[in-house]
């Protein structure tokens, strides 16, 4: 198997109860982001009570997947010299992940502040945090003609983070590895479009998106972005929610439908796609098994609470589960 290595974001969920009058006035906009500045941050979080950290990080989700499922993973990212860039770091290395990590002194591991109200509804305070410092330590990778290189699209939105990411890719492409960008938000790519292009164009193997990262990528609609992937000669995998997912290659089109499951939660899901498809892309599977076993982690993912699993998932491989979602191939000239 081809090892796995991520570079990504390094943050965390910090969620506490909003039911105390202290906690009162974060109760205002509800089911709703806003953003702090470092101080602001750092200050509320120190007003925080036994908060429940969770960690995360799209790409980290879809790399704990790959883990879970039996796969050999490097992750590469900026941690803060606090308590939750280490629990952060623990979170990847009791999988067997080893990890490559910068730590910065002047920055907090980033985070999203969670105020669960009684009602059930959510207020949000996110802080980037280290996400905002371009120094990492990558030269550490072990990125070879072997690896398969997976970047989330989060740090392309930032022009200094781009830099380190850019890094990456040129030293992947010039060892031979195989390069995968994770579109990560609409907003990252419509912010960075032309790099997004540029890379599918002369650099990436792979591009994973859902379906409103693939029309924002062509200010068009599906079958205008299947087009321009053709046009690249390049691999594109486009999830479509509780319709599933299509994979683009050559003039194939293959389509995977979603599990039938009792949807909990869709947090992560598309990091659990990734996480199963980038497995069977390293197990050097065929597009439409790294399909179906991507589809079928991301309806274990929403069936349940959360944005990663607890279990082991190397059962899935063993006793292939995922063989029972069907594949549909189209041919088009």
């Amino acid at each position: 198997m081809k090892p796995l290595i991520a570079i990504g974001a390094a943050f965390l969920d910090i969620v506490v109860r909003c039911s105390s009058p202290d906690l009162a006035s974060y109760g205002n906009q509800l089911n709703e982001t806003r953003f702090l500045t470092r101080d602001q941050f750092l200050c509320v979080k120190k007003q925080l009570k036994n908060p429940l950290i969770i960690p995360g990080g799209s790409a980290a989700n879809a790399t704990a997947i790959f883990a879970k499922l039996g796969g050999k993973a490097f992750f590469g990212a900026t941690i803060g010299n606090d308590k939750e860039g280490t629990i952060w770091r623990q979170s990847l290395s009791s999988l067997g992940i080893n990890t490559h990590l910068y730590t910065c002194d002047f920055e907090p591991t980033g985070g999203c502040l969670v105020f669960v109200h009684p009602n059930g509804q959510r207020s949000m305070r996110s802080y980037p945090g280290t996400e905002n410092v371009p120094d990492n330590n990558l030269e550490n990778m072990p990125i070879d003609k072997d690896s398969i290189v997976f970047l989330e699209g989060y740090g392309l939105k930032s022009k200094s983070k781009a830099c380190v990411y850019l890094k990456a890719i040129e030293r992947a492409r010039k060892e031979g590895g195989y390069i995968v960008l994770n579109a990560s938000d609409p907003v990252c790519v419509k912010e960075q479009r032309d790099l997004f292009v540029s890379l599918l164009n002369n650099t990436a193997d792979l591009i994973i998106m859902n379906e409103e990262e693939a029309c924002e990528l062509v200010k068009g609609d599906l079958k205008d972005c299947i087009a321009f992937i053709r046009a690249t000669k390049k691999c594109a995998v486009i999830t479509l929610g509780a319709a599933g997912a299509i994979a683009v290659y050559g003039n194939n089109i293959w389509y995977c439908p979603a599990r039938d499951v009792k949807v909990v939660d869709t947090l992560g899901a598309g990091d659990g796609f990734a996480g199963g498809f980038l497995y069977g892309l390293s197990a050097g599977w065929s597009i439409p098994e790294c399909l179906q076993l991507g589809s079928y982690i991301a309806g274990e993912i929403v069936s349940r609470l959360g944005a990663r699993v607890e279990e082991d998932l190397r059962d899935v491989i063993q006793f292939q589960k995922y063989k029972q979602l069907s594949i549909i191939q189209f041919e088009q000239t």
